[in-house]
Parts: structure tokens; sequence; C-alpha cells
């Protein structure tokens, strides 16, 4: 564990019991107690390293999901249903050559409530506590984009 001012940071994974043959698989995983409240960072961990987390009985819930590998179809839905972000950021380059994000994780992802904010649609993204205390989002070239 490591404490900045107010942000705890812990490493959740990669979990002990390994699954699957990808490297994303061995992606470390974090989540970041913060004053906009808990933000969970997996990298480019997949469906079987994200699985093998929640059997190890991590809790994997938080306010705010960096969404796993740019959006792609690895992340398996139960992961998404567990995690209930109320926000979900989705790293992924305008008009890139592998198609991320992949529909079926956008679509999953508006099933369980989350408000979704690309970096291919909206730019540089940071969540923030507006004055009333809820979630913002601010974007670069879009200013406030949302509570």
């Amino acid at each position: 564990m490591l404490r900045v001012g107010a942000v705890t940071i812990r490493v959740l994974g990669p979990a002990a019991e390994r699954s699957g043959d990808s490297e994303n698989d061995l992606s470390l995983v974090m989540v970041a107690e913060t004053t906009v409240g808990r933000i969970l960072l997996p990298g480019d961990a997949e469906a079987p390293a994200l699985d093998s987390l929640m059997r190890s009985g991590v809790d994997v819930r938080a306010d705010v999901l960096k969404v796993p590998h740019h959006g792609s179809r690895t992340t398996s839905e139960a992961f998404l249903a567990a995690v209930r972000p109320r926000v979900a950021v989705i790293s992924a380059g305008r008009d890139n050559m592998f198609g991320h994000p992949h529909p079926e994780i956008v679509e999953v992802l508006n099933d369980v409530g989350s408000r979704i904010l690309r970096t291919d649609l909206h730019g540089d993204v940071a969540v923030v506590r507006a004055g009333s205390g809820a979630l913002a989002v601010v974007s670069g070239s879009r200013g406030t984009i949302g509570p």
C-alpha cells in the first residue's frame, strides 16, 4: 500500500492464480482511494485475469473504472457488472486499427448505468468533485461535460 496525501493506492493483481496465456493478463491491477472515490486501474488485463481476480475475493467495486484493454471485447460482462462503475473511462485512439472500444463493451457499461467517457471522442478527461460533492467530468477539448 502506498499513501500520498489523501490518496491510497493498493495493488490487487495479478492474482496468485494465473489464467490465460496473454501477456496482458500479467498487467498490474491497482485501486486508488481518492477524494473522487474509488478508482480501479486494471491495465490491459483480459477476462481470464479479471475473472481470476474476482474469484480471489478481491473487492473490485469502484466509482471510476479505467476500462481494461482500451474497451476491447476481452473484458467479461461479469467483471463490468461486478465493478458497476459510475464513470467508465475508455482510453482509445481515434480511428484506431483495432476498432476499440468494442460496441458490446460500451453496451454493457451502458446497461450497468455507467457514464462512459472515451478519449477518442472526448480527448483528455478528468473526473473531479464538483462544488456540490457530485462527480463531474472535465475534458481538455470540451470543458465540463457533465456530472
